[in-house]
């Protein structure tokens, strides 16, 4: 088992156990109950003063819920509403949404009216830049992270210009193959 699954189970076990060990309290038992126990909604587990809820196990700190809210998973100093420090897993499918992400989406470069950076200019931009227009660059991503959303929006959008790009070298190519054809014809009956 990885360190950070070890770390979840931990992590849950440690809030089951809180949760049964706040309810019994709440029922006035000295012991969990084996089917279930009663907890009022005004029963939580946490701090009341602006200090973080920490989790630890064998005395190393796990889990950090700061005063305002953000997770740290290994880390005592979450800055995101959820911090992990080591690998994430998912087994089915992480979701990535913005409020804006449909209006901003890079379909509209199949709308008539969107303006195609010319193929030679582009490539020559790659080549300065060392890196594909819409993405961030190495030293971006290595000062500030990946933002997952923002870098699947321009893979996208620069396969979407692929497509159109292709498909002006398609109409170039029929055209010379057209043209070719016509030359030949010509020629044999020269």
């Amino acid at each position: 088992m990885r360190i950070i699954s070890k770390k979840l189970l931990i992590f849950s076990l440690l809030i089951a156990g809180l949760l049964m060990y706040k309810t019994c309290i709440a029922q006035q038992t000295n012991s969990w109950l084996k089917n279930g126990n009663i907890a009022s909604s005004s029963d939580f587990i946490g701090t009341t003063n602006a200090q973080a809820l920490i989790l630890k196990s064998n005395n190393n700190e796990w889990v950090r819920i700061t005063p305002y809210g953000n997770i740290g998973i290994s880390t005592t100093h979450p800055k995101y509403t959820l911090d992990v420090h080591g690998s994430i897993r998912a087994t089915k499918e992480i979701i990535v949404e913005k409020a804006d992400s449909l209006d901003e989406w890079p379909d509209f470069v199949f709308y008539t009216s969107y303006s195609l950076q010319l193929f030679n200019e582009r490539l020559e931009l790659i080549k300065t830049q060392k890196h594909l227009p819409y993405i961030l660059s190495k030293n971006e991503i290595n000062a500030n992270g990946l933002p997952i959303s923002e870098t699947m929006n321009g893979i996208v959008r620069n396969v979407e210009e692929l497509y159109l790009y292709m498909e002006q070298m398609e109409q170039r190519i029929q055209q010379l193959e057209k043209e070719n054809q016509e030359l030949k014809k010509l020629l044999k009956e020269n």
